[in-house]
């Protein structure tokens, strides 16, 4: 593989070269799965994160996320982008390990100071110190906070569809390939989903003017 292919790969997952990375890598290149893994752990590792909300799970589900993906590369069809069918790899990936794993606990939930991984290494979330930051930050702390604590004990259906809308920006095309689902269901379980949120945020005597 050129460095001209490596060194725009960077340009995001999308990228058109994504697709001869994918082309060699079926054509059995280590070295152009290598370049999709490094593309691509960033994105799916935070994916797997917010759905489970437990660092080292996330890490474990990722790696298996690869290895399947390693093993079923060659059946990919190119009808779909490829990001958007490794996600949903990484989403039925994260369904079968919460199926083994149980169900998180309200205490792992929204943990302050759990990692995240960018490309410039992981970040970790402090606890945030009341006295060192004006009410109006804590406030938007406080919300950010118990959004990310309720979307995750929303059910499955309802958490996945916000985490691919709101937070990794899919469309709404992209959400249905993922889900298996139409388009019209992806609207409708993302308008419910938002419906919750917002309720059990009034609930908590908070408001938040993104939610629709």
């Amino acid at each position: 593989m050129s460095n001209q292919v490596a060194d725009s790969i960077k340009g995001g997952i999308d990228s058109p070269d994504v697709a001869e990375l994918v082309k060699l890598a079926q054509g059995g290149s280590m070295e152009a799965f290598d370049e999709l893994v490094q593309t691509f752990q960033v994105p799916i590792y935070n994916l797997v994160l917010r759905m489970l909300h437990n660092v080292d799970d996330a890490s474990d589900l990722t790696q298996e996320t690869f290895v399947k993906m390693y093993r079923s590369i060659p059946g990919f069809q190119g009808k779909s982008k490829f990001s958007t069918w490794l996600f949903m790899l990484a989403i039925n990936t994260c369904r079968s390990g919460m199926r083994k794993l149980g169900r998180i606990s309200a205490m792992e939930v929204g943990r302050l100071d759990q990692e995240i991984l960018t490309d410039d290494g992981v970040i970790r979330r402090d606890p945030v110190d009341s006295g060192d930051l004006p009410d109006r930050m804590l406030e938007r702390k406080e919300l950010a906070f118990k959004v990310k604590e309720i979307v995750a004990l929303l059910d499955e259906d309802f958490k996945t569809v916000i985490i691919l809308r709101d937070i990794e920006c899919l469309a709404y095309e992209e959400i249905a390939q993922v889900l298996d689902c139409s388009v019209g269901t992806v609207k409708s379980r993302l308008a419910r989903a938002r419906m919750k949120l917002k309720d059990k945020l009034l609930r908590e005597g908070l408001t938040c003017d993104a939610i629709k």
